[in-house]
């Protein structure tokens, strides 16, 4: 028999033959590791990683946490790795040479050496006219200074600071192109310093601030936010001290949020802490959702929410007090005319008949819900019977959901009050004890919802 021939087939490398932009592309979905990995593929591999527009390294393990207490085991093995990660980092950045770095994450855990210069490749990204920066430093030492080119950079459009970054603004410092901005649990040098930032960002839309005062504080005393261009607003503060004799006593901090933007459209607010407030001058105001503890200046307060057209309410009987002024005259003078939609979320409050005058001063509302899920006491025990019916009842309200019915007397009332007189009703959710109440709209659909108690 004729010998078998043993034929070598060739595999042709297409890959490689692909122009750079699109090996670039390639390597832009695979971890940066990886990508700095094919330099050892080939020659014509072995600088295609360096142009990347996009660098995202991420040194925080499984283990880590947004704990700025957290003790640090010292592991010789487990450190000796951290100095690899921290040498291949440093190496990477100096030979990368894209013209162009558009966008740079950085995410540094809690085992992260103390010595490593991070403010050198915060420059380096500025050079190359980062247009998307994202840091994040939970090292164990204190804060660090980001070098001042930062400031001053005119092609960053979005910037997000975390955790141990000290902000220190330079007052002749300009970001003329930032839209985005993020401040999550930094610290600011001074009241000054951080009014000065806010200052020199004349484009910007978007601003997300989160601050835990529970473990440290951030130096400052009034946290002013005073950006005529602004559009929407997160501001996130938690507690001050972990627990309180009553969950709702305001304590006087002596520290204060003031708020002034009139040209806000979207504004959540959650705060904690118990720093008074004082928020005014939102006439475009189209959403909002509230949960705070005190308000200080209740003159300028009280009127900010009147343009809103969907709003989110978190009753505490602080708010109660300053939203709806019960038995006061200034506030029954607010007008909600523009209100379509409102979630109200009880707690801990005498809410009900603060419901029943928003309702009263909210013409136009179409939509309500009522949501008792973290409400740990009952409705208040007396329900009055309002003297007259809200014009939203009989004119406008087409969907009204309440959540976690307890079947109480109390609750029982309202509803009924609601669907009686609610002539446009056209959806509720209600329980099955109250479907053959009398309704004012014949088009309703009942939608039986039991309560898992």
């Amino acid at each position: 028999m004729a010998e078998d021939k043993i034929e070598e087939t060739v595999c042709e490398d297409k890959i490689s033959a692909l122009p750079d932009d699109l090996l670039v592309r390639i390597l832009l979905h695979v971890p940066i590791k990886d990508a700095i990995a094919t330099m050892f593929l080939s020659k014509r591999w072995r600088f295609i990683w360096t142009i990347l527009p996009k660098l995202e390294y991420d040194f925080f393990s499984d283990d880590d946490k947004d704990d700025d207490d957290k003790v640090v085991d010292d592991n010789d093995d487990e450190e000796e790795s951290k100095k690899t990660s921290w040498c291949f980092f440093d190496k990477s950045m100096e030979l990368h040479n894209a013209p162009v770095l558009k966008t740079l994450l950085i995410k540094l855990g809690p085992g992260c050496s103390s010595d490593i210069d991070v403010g050198k490749w915060i420059a380096k990204a500025v050079d190359r006219r980062v247009v998307v920066l994202r840091f994040k430093l939970s090292w164990s030492t204190g804060p660090t200074r980001l070098p001042k080119s930062l400031y001053t950079c005119e092609t960053l459009k979005e910037l997000t600071l975390s955790h141990k970054v000290l902000l220190d603004f330079p007052s002749s410092s300009c970001l003329p192109s930032l839209i985005f901005l993020n401040l999550f649990y930094v610290v600011y040098r001074d009241d000054a310093s951080l009014e000065s930032f806010f200052s020199h960002c004349p484009v910007l839309i978007c601003l997300t601030v989160k601050r835990n005062r529970r473990n440290r504080d951030d130096n400052i005393t009034k946290f002013s936010v005073k950006i005529p261009s602004l559009r929407g607003l997160l501001y996130v503060s938690d507690d001050i001290i972990s627990s309180l004799p009553d969950d709702d006593e305001v304590v006087d901090t002596g520290k204060c949020l003031a708020i002034d933007t009139p040209g806000l459209l979207y504004f959540s607010i959650t705060d904690h802490s118990g720093d008074s407030c004082s928020i005014e001058n939102m006439p475009c105001l189209e959403d909002a959702s509230i949960d705070v503890k005190s308000f200080s200046d209740m003159d300028k307060s009280k009127t900010y929410l009147s343009a809103v057209r969907s709003l989110v309410l978190h009753t505490t009987d602080q708010v109660v007090a300053l939203y709806l002024f019960i038995g006061l005259l200034p506030f029954s003078t607010v007008k909600f005319s523009r209100l379509l939609k409102l979630r109200i979320y009880p707690d801990r409050s005498d809410w009900l008949e603060a419901l029943l005058l928003l309702l009263k001063n909210a013409p136009k509302l179409k939509d309500l819900l009522v949501d008792d899920a973290f409400n740990t006491d009952v409705i208040p025990s007396s329900w009055n019977q309002p003297s007259s019916i809200a014009g939203c009842l009989s004119s406008h309200l087409e969907f009204f959901e309440y959540r976690v019915y307890g079947g109480t007397e109390e609750e029982k009332e309202f509803v009924m009050y609601i669907l009686a007189n609610s002539k446009c009703l056209k959806k509720n959710l209600s329980i099955e004890e109250l479907r053959d109440i009398p309704r004012a709209s014949t088009f309703v659909e009942m939608i039986i919802v039991f309560d898992d108690a």
